[in-house]
């Protein structure tokens, strides 16, 4: 399998810079909307938080420059797609509504210190992000079979802005190799390189023959919203910038990835989550095989960005100090789920999915 080009880039460049002052002229010249803002984190782009006096909110997201024009609109037009899925189908699935602007397109273009950007308003996903809190088994069911919702959603859509190069991506883990020497402990090192390796040993090759199609590809806690009156119940996916084509199961394994408990069984919640996303969307008995590595080869990008990140960026990044506060669990149960053999861990998921199937 091919590596694309440079993952790295899109990661360094800085966010854009656009002033809250000219966020509301623009968004009332072009969509005609009066509105507060609010600055949200981002790793990227710059989102904006939009409130009109009367209460409707909106998120206004400017794409970075090193970002390639044609990802930005393949995340917009998948939007698209999601959205009239749901209406022809009555999906459970919700995601942010795109908003046209004045001129009937739904991206507009602006210029942040002689850098061109692409934008656009989508709606705001009402919801309490799961964060830092630990879900309940029934939490990460729903989950599963949320996400294996969202897949069914996406499952006919191609784009050519599919094949963005993000180091995110678990079919770019071989390139985080190039950066463990930011990794400051010895240990945690050990584990980063003994699960790339196991990586490249058992999955890397099995990559082109798995179902593959555009996935979320970052359904982590902080994108997946729950209803605030019901914490165990998922009210919406948001933030579609790490989108791609991959493998159907690379969605799978990172959505694992963050279901880390704090005691107990390691793989507890995770086979929850795989038993709720069987009910939908049955995995084979090949992306069943190399699971448990690529949630490792997911773990590592957790860990190993965080600390390259933090080699150049200032220490009171926003979106640094949040991704500390958020992974810091991330080496400790990599080295948990080192300490599973691999066939335990396939035995394990194939167990869950036959109980599934078999009810």
């Amino acid at each position: 399998m091919a590596q694309q080009p440079d993952p790295l880039a899109s990661i360094a460049e800085e966010t854009p810079a656009l002033s809250e002052a000219d966020a509301v002229s623009i968004v009332r010249e072009r969509y005609g909307l009066d509105v507060s803002v609010q600055p949200l984190v981002s790793e990227r782009d710059q989102n904006f938080e939009m409130q009109t006096a009367a209460g409707q909110r909106y998120v206004f997201k400017i794409a970075s420059s090193a970002e390639d024009r044609t990802v930005t609109l393949f995340q917009i037009e998948a939007l698209q797609h999601i959205a009239n899925y749901v209406k022809k189908n009555k999906s459970p699935v919700r995601v942010p509504i795109v908003l046209l602007a004045r001129n009937g397109e739904a991206h507009t273009m602006i210029d942040v210190n002689g850098r061109s950007h692409v934008a656009r308003v989508v709606s705001y996903v009402d919801g309490v992000p799961i964060g830092e809190r630990e879900p309940s088994p029934v939490l990460c069911r729903r989950m599963g079979s949320y996400l294996a919702h969202l897949g069914k959603a996406l499952r006919d859509f191609s784009h050519p802005g599919s094949q963005q190069s993000l180091l995110w991506d678990v079919q770019q883990a071989l390139q985080l190799r190039e950066l463990v020497t930011h990794i400051p402990k010895d240990d945690v090192r050990a584990d980063v390189v003994r699960s790339l390796d196991d990586f490249e040993r058992f999955a890397w090759s099995e990559l082109p023959a798995l179902r593959r199609q555009v996935i979320h590809s970052d359904f982590n806690p902080d994108n997946v919203l729950t209803d605030a009156a019901a914490p165990d119940a998922v009210a919406g996916v948001i933030d579609f910038g790490d989108m791609l084509a991959a493998p159907l199961v690379a969605d799978v394994a990172i959505a694992a990835s963050y279901l880390r408990p704090v005691k107990g069984d390691p793989l507890a919640l995770i086979t929850e989550f795989i038993a709720g996303y069987t009910t939908v969307a049955p995995l084979q008995p090949s992306e069943l095989a190399i699971l448990h590595e690529l949630i490792r080869a997911r773990l590592c990008a957790s860990v190993v960005i965080l600390y390259w990140r933090a080699s150049f960026r200032d220490a009171d990044d926003p979106y640094l100090g949040k991704l500390l506060d958020a992974e810091s669990f991330a080496e400790t149960f990599l080295a948990q789920l080192n300490m599973i053999p691999r066939a335990n861990a396939r035995q394990t998921f194939e167990q869950v999915c036959a109980s599934i199937n078999l009810q």
